[in-house]
């Protein structure tokens, strides 16, 4: 049973976690794993420049709504003044529980300006940056970081023994090298490591697919913690059935097709009510398509939803699969 944390004084009853990911984690989709039964969750991560400039587009990434809490805002970049100052207006402005520094975005436009998972290459840039954010707010200050850059390089315990020094609250560890992306396996020892290396929370993320992903993790590792990340796409209740099973034992069974359209369908409506009806549907069809993956008919349903010029058209194609199939 995963246990609560203690954040310099804020504590995370369930430290069960929705990993940051642009384009995915946005309020509507954060507010359905909300709802079941997601501990913390993030915003799609937010630079540090755009914040500075007061981006309106950037701004609007980090707003959220209370029952979202606790959330936290991740913000990525270089230059440790700018990713100080970026903290500061995000404590002053938005007030989240929790602000997260992305050192491990592997995405070539984010690593190409020295920011996300290339800062591993640099690890007294790591620190100064840590160091300048952590002193610039009263909010607690985590980490999410990969393993290194490449298999050459795995810098996560050194990482993350001078992230702890500098007063970072907790670390999230994906252990994989920038260079594997998304490839490959996670190499889930490099968590265990770094959790025997230091004395603050650290939460394992990478490859929980599942519940039992999610013990075994726990129990290989000694984590603190877990976050998921693109499982939860089509299957925000991969939240409850962790939750479930790590206090139960027992695995819920699988939803059925009457319940994996009413979270559809309530995903898409959540979807309407915080963007334009273009903008929504084109923003969904991600998601859309997680939701009726593998499912008889799919590939021709997936054509369908990708032609759609907006979220009724969808809301149409879905109604008509799952409910008059």
């Amino acid at each position: 049973m995963l246990k609560s944390i203690d954040l310099d004084g804020y504590i995370i009853d369930t430290p069960l976690s929705l990993a940051p990911m642009a384009g995915v984690t946005d309020k509507p989709f954060r507010n359905l794993c909300k709802s079941f039964g997601a501990g913390v969750v993030y915003t799609e991560f937010v630079s540090a420049d755009g914040i500075v400039r007061e981006n309106d587009k950037t701004i609007n990434y980090m707003r959220f709504s209370e029952m979202e809490r606790p959330v936290g805002i991740q913000i990525f970049g270089h230059d440790p003044e700018t990713l100080a100052r970026s903290a500061q207006y995000i404590e002053e402005n938005l007030k989240p529980d929790i602000i997260d520094l992305n050192f491990g975005c592997p995405v070539p436009k984010v690593v190409k300006r020295g920011a996300g998972s290339a800062i591993l290459k640099d690890l007294d840039q790591l620190e100064k940056i840590a160091k300048w954010v952590t002193r610039a707010v009263s909010l607690p200050v985590t980490v999410k970081m990969r393993a290194g850059w490449d298999k050459g390089n795995i810098v996560a315990v050194e990482a993350a023994q001078r992230l702890e020094a500098v007063g970072i609250s907790l670390i999230t560890v994906h252990p994989r090298t920038s260079k594997q992306r998304y490839t490959g396996e996670a190499d889930w020892s490099i968590i265990r490591d770094v959790k025997q290396a230091v004395s603050i929370p650290i939460i394992g993320n990478g490859d929980i697919k599942s519940p039992q992903d999610a013990k075994r993790m726990l129990d290989e590792t000694g984590c603190d913690g877990i976050m998921i990340g693109r499982a939860t796409m089509g299957k925000p209740w991969l939240f409850r059935d962790v939750l479930h099973y790590l206090s139960t034992g027992k695995l819920l069974p699988e939803p059925t097709r009457e319940e994996i359209a009413e979270t559809f369908l309530k995903h898409l409506n959540l979807q309407q009510e915080h963007y334009s009806l273009m903008y929504a549907g084109n923003l969904f069809k991600t998601h859309a398509c997680s939701y009726i993956r593998g499912m008889d008919g799919a590939a021709h349903l997936r054509y369908e939803i990708n032609r759609a010029k907006n979220i009724d058209r969808i809301r149409e194609l879905a109604e008509d699969y799952f409910y008059r199939k």
